[in-house]
């Protein structure tokens, strides 16, 4: 009895360590965030249309493709291919879902223009062994050229790659450019600066590129508005919004992902309140990742924004230009039966 009366309140007093440690620097963080924005971008260029092809997400549509609960997406741009995030590899393999899918799609991962990592999570970064390092890998083995440019949020190593930090707004190629990293505070991972990719996509807008939107759609947008004086028109990626995950593989994500105290779970209301912020921004294309959504996020986007919603699935191309946008499986997978 003694002995259980004493582990009951070392559990108790760890959990008060979290919470004023998430309570103080939560504050912090409310207090400075949009003080660390810097002065707008004069002009990040545009460029004629943007295909986005996720090579690692979730859900997948056909055989011959693997799926896990992390990220990474290839971008084409005006001549330039980039990589954003570097997916999962939860079980170390030789050749990572991301290498796997990236053959299947016909897509030569040594052959990019650059890399952008959106936050320091394991599901981004390519797995536990690479976020203790702070580093990235998008395989167990090498694949990444000698001095490929990675955009990280926060110091970060690479033994070939050519690691640039983010410290503000940066422009990366014609008509891309990475956002400030936003400050976020997280009940048990603790605090972590993510950043987001934008494409200025002429006679089109911004199209908003997120990896899990940690810190809010609603300071994401603000920060795009505060940097350029281009309309956002278009939001793809993760936004973490794992509502009702008891029941689904997202019961992890929406417990250790969260960036609300354990007391208060992502809810419905939080989900609105995204769609509330998006809504208003008039967008012509909204893409949800399946990382880290639940099919109740799935049909409430899809009755919030109709046929401008598209859950992002592997080997699903994206392609946004002046028309507007379009899905469709890229060629040389063999659907599923």
């Amino acid at each position: 009895m003694l002995w259980g009366a004493l582990a009951g309140g070392a559990v108790v007093a760890a959990i008060g360590g979290l919470a004023a440690r998430y309570a103080a620097q939560r504050s912090r963080i409310e207090r400075s965030w949009l003080s660390s924005v810097a002065p707008k971008l004069a002009s990040i260029g545009e460029v004629d249309d943007l295909s986005i092809l996720p090579l690692v997400e979730r859900l997948v549509p056909s055989a011959g493709l693997t799926g896990e609960p992390g990220v990474s997406y290839l971008l084409r741009a005006g001549g330039t291919t980039l990589l954003f995030d570097a997916g999962l590899n939860l079980h170390r393999q030789a050749r990572s879902p991301l290498a796997k899918n990236a053959d299947s799609l016909h897509v030569d991962l040594q052959h990019l223009d650059g890399i952008v990592i959106s936050h320091l999570h394991q599901d981004h970064v390519g797995g536990m062994r690479s976020q203790r390092r702070r580093t990235f890998a998008l395989s167990a083995e090498p694949l990444e050229s000698k001095g490929l440019p990675a955009y990280v949020p926060t110091p970060m190593t690479h033994d070939r790659a050519e690691v640039v930090v983010t410290t503000g707004p940066r422009v990366i190629a014609t008509g891309m450019a990475v956002l400030p990293p936003l400050p976020v505070m997280m009940f048990w991972l603790g605090p972590v600066a993510e950043q987001a990719l934008v494409v200025n996509v002429r006679g089109f807008g911004l199209v908003l590129v997120s990896g899990c939107g940690h810190p809010g759609i609603e300071r994401m947008l603000a920060v795009a508005e505060r940097v350029l004086d281009v309309p956002v028109k278009g939001v793809v990626g993760g936004l973490h919004l794992p509502v009702h995950a008891l029941g689904t593989p997202l019961l992890l994500q929406a417990t250790l992902g969260n960036r609300n105290p354990p007391w208060r779970p992502i809810s419905e209301g939080d989900a609105m309140a995204a769609v509330q912020e998006i809504t208003a921004c008039g967008p012509r294309v909204v893409g949800l990742s399946s990382h880290d959504s639940t099919p109740w996020t799935y049909d409430a986007f899809g009755r919030a924004f109709g046929d401008r919603y598209h859950t992002l699935r592997v080997g699903e191309q994206l392609r946004v230009s002046a028309a507007g946008s379009t899905l469709k499986p890229a060629a040389g997978v063999r659907p599923s039966a």
